[in-house]
């Protein structure tokens, strides 16, 4: 029991390093809250909402522990833990595929960026920006990121909202810093109909013929055959409805995925039936959040945890420090948990990257 403390304390007093509060066997401290009375939908007036998360955010800058914690260098990386592909299917099939399209989407605005095109199996024409550092022709194969934008969102949304782009001209995921730098792949989700968001990806449906697994398969697969990707280091990153289907993909494809990585989403509805964990993951997550509410995550990461999945949680305050617990229903409205789940926590960055680099597969690079 002294030892179990001694390592609570530990993990939280460095909640970044590998052994976590859910890796050291902690209860977490907001664990029996019920985030029922925290659901919500998007509100109307964005213009309120923003003003609102960001008030919240000023305050929260205020306290103490003043915000994000400073990153480390690019090349301050653990020496990443190995895993072996999991074979076969490790993923039920459970619902139907959404074939209710609303429209047919165009090229997506990928600024300084090469867009992908194909056709899915519904004869679909299909996108994603890929954004590569200088000089991928000559270099050895890099890391890659598929970063799943949330509903209503494009491709470009890794650009406009995160500093991934700006981090995979030279942050190191693999431990050598004259290897430093990753690829970005951003596809496009659909248009569906029955969600007023707009475009998003087939969460449902856990079918090998989910015309959005198979897409991201195929512009991952244009890739690697130019010989650009370091194969033992694909990563899912998601946010919000992103989240869901970069977790979806990552048990899916456990046999390509190293790790995955979410911010504002809870689990999935992919369930993994496998004897083994399912793929390492980074979750971040509000502790006010209307549309994925924190103890909705949280019963998440401890269903996670009875898996013996490798999973480290970081849980952010508005102005993205870390809060020990998930807020109380009357200081997490409707308008500011709304605000603050569309709001990429920008300054996080290295933190998700540092835990995927902790982890590759062990497949031919």
């Amino acid at each position: 029991m002294r030892l179990r403390i001694l390592a609570c304390a530990l993990a939280l007093a460095a909640p970044l390093a590998l052994a976590t509060l859910l890796g050291a066997g902690c209860d977490l401290p907001s664990s029996d809250v019920d985030g029922g009375d925290l659901r919500g939908v998007f509100d109307r007036d964005a213009a309120a909402a923003d003003a609102a998360a960001s008030d919240a955010g000023r305050k929260d800058a205020g306290r103490k522990d003043g915000g994000a914690t400073p990153a480390l260098p690019a090349s301050a990386v653990a020496k990443p833990v190995t895993r072996p592909p999991t074979e076969g299917s490790c993923v039920a099939v459970d619902g139907l595929p959404d074939k209710d399209i609303k429209r047919t989407l165009g090229r997506p605005p990928c600024p300084g960026a090469e867009v992908l095109e194909w056709k899915d199996a519904a004869g679909a024409p299909r996108y994603a920006c890929v954004i590569t550092p200088k000089g991928i022709e000559t270099r050895a194969p890099l890391p890659l990121l598929v970063f799943f934008h949330d509903a209503g969102d494009n491709p470009r949304s890794v650009d406009k909202e995160t500093s991934l782009r700006k981090l995979g001209a030279r942050f190191d995921l693999t431990g050598d810093p004259a290897h430093a730098g990753f690829i970005v792949l951003s596809p496009q989700g659909r248009a569906l109909h029955g969600n007023r968001e707009g475009a998003m990806f087939d969460i449902d449906y856990t079918g090998e013929d989910n015309v959005d697994v198979a897409t991201t398969d195929h512009f991952i697969s244009v890739l690697t055959t130019r010989g650009h990707v370091d194969r033992r280091r694909i990563y899912a990153v998601g946010a919000g409805h992103g989240g869901h289907m970069a977790a979806t993909y990552a048990m899916m494809r456990a046999d390509r995925v190293a790790a995955f990585a979410t911010y504002g989403s809870d689990a999935p509805r992919a369930a993994w039936s496998c004897p083994g964990p399912p793929p390492p993951a980074f979750v971040m997550y509000r502790a006010c959040d209307q549309i994925s509410p924190c103890a909705s995550v949280e019963r998440w990461l401890r269903s996670r945890d009875a898996l013996a999945a490798e999973t480290t949680g970081l849980r952010l305050g508005a102005a993205n420090a870390e809060e020990p617990s998930c807020a109380i229903d009357k200081k997490c409205t409707k308008i500011v948990g709304t605000a603050l789940h569309r709001r990429w926590p920008k300054g996080r960055e290295a933190d998700l990257l540092r835990s995927l680099s902790r982890h590759t597969l062990s497949v031919a690079p």
